[in-house]
């Protein structure tokens, strides 16, 4: 089966209730008359915001990884420890995370992180990076790898139960409210605090400054732990709906773009497209909700055209809904005003 994930967690939950209910996306709207509820994501009585963004919850939920205890989705995701078994590290005795090279910096009454999608960082700035904290790194028994662009794979025995954030739940918030928690972080507290002090006069970041670009001074780490078993995919690689990669402000979408193409596919695995606004779309809700609009009813009219049925799975920053759109099972009782309540849910 298709699925088509839609991502509007960069806009917060009063933004995107003022755009859906101004008559945003009137294309999905007519195309949720086709849908049926599959399953909604339960709400919950704890009122601090989850670690998980929602999208990442029911990804989660894809995957299997659930809590032995409740049967809910996990609240943290082992991105980096899915990234590096595809590809070939080995865990020994570590559990990973994705880090972002980024630039923080204080604000007048917060601690600001800018779009790390924005550093426009060279692959030399970058190498010549990771060469300066090698040393640091070789003395705590620390492993960093470049993934890819931007993008970087962090493993230590003592990132097993450290909880995180996406830096996409940061950008544009207080991002203290989101940097690593729990005692088990300490470690990576201190190793974070040496490398800022040797990036804080490296001749990349000297360079930078005097060419007007931000500096690279922290490192966004995400995705903690270790994968439990071993791996398979609910979605097989289809380059016609190839995942953001080096582009993207998002971490665990570049993780699971990074692991697809590797991992080997669950029985029925079907293809997965994943549609995400951008930080910058968060100061215009209502043009990055238009073109959102066409991008999705394009996708879900091919879908329906290559297959009988397509999942639609719907993420905000609150919750998440999962629909099945079938070609043949005809309009149902949605109305405009009800399509408008569900889409306002998430």
């Amino acid at each position: 089966m298709h699925t088509l994930l839609i991502d509007v967690s960069v806009f917060d939950a009063g933004a995107w209730r003022q755009v859906v209910q101004a008559g945003a996306m009137p294309r999905l709207r007519r195309l949720l008359r086709l849908a049926a509820h599959r399953d909604v994501e339960a709400p919950t009585a704890d009122s601090q915001p989850a670690w998980l963004s929602p999208a990442e919850r029911w990804m989660g939920r894809a995957f299997g990884l659930h809590d032995p205890l409740s049967g809910q989705a996990a609240e943290q995701f082992p991105w980096g420890a899915l990234a590096a078994l595809a590809a070939g590290l080995q865990p020994a005795g570590r559990a990973w995370g994705v880090a972002l090279p980024v630039h923080l910096m204080l604000g007048r009454d917060r601690l600001q992180l800018a779009d790390p999608a924005a550093l426009q960082l060279q692959p030399q700035e970058e190498q010549a990076l990771l060469d300066a904290v090698l040393p640091l790194l070789d003395e705590q028994d620390w492993t960093l790898r470049i993934a890819q662009p931007g993008c970087w794979l962090l493993g230590h025995r003592s990132l097993q139960r450290v909880r995180t954030a996406d830096s996409l739940r940061a950008v544009g918030r207080n991002a203290a409210d989101w940097m690593p928690g729990g005692e088990d972080a300490a470690p990576w507290r201190r190793l974070l605090t040496e490398i800022q002090m040797v990036w804080l006069a490296h001749p990349v970041n000297e360079a930078r400054q005097q060419a007007g670009l931000p500096e690279v001074n922290s490192l966004w780490l995400h995705g903690c732990g270790e994968w439990p078993g071993t791996p398979t995919s609910p979605f097989v690689d289809d380059a016609r709906a190839a995942l953001p990669g080096p582009g993207s402000s998002c971490g665990w979408l570049r993780a699971l773009g990074l692991a697809l193409p590797a991992l080997p596919p669950a029985a029925q695995a079907g293809t997965l497209r994943v549609l995400q606004p951008g930080v910058q779309d968060a100061a215009d809700a209502g043009t990055a909700c238009a073109r959102l609009d066409e991008q999705a009813e394009a996708a879900l009219r091919q879908a329906l055209r290559e297959q009988a049925r397509a999942r639609l799975v719907l993420a905000g920053e609150r919750g998440w809904v999962e629909l099945e759109l079938r070609r043949a099972g005809g309009w149902r009782v949605w109305r405009d005003s009800a399509s408008r309540s569900l889409l306002a849910a998430i």
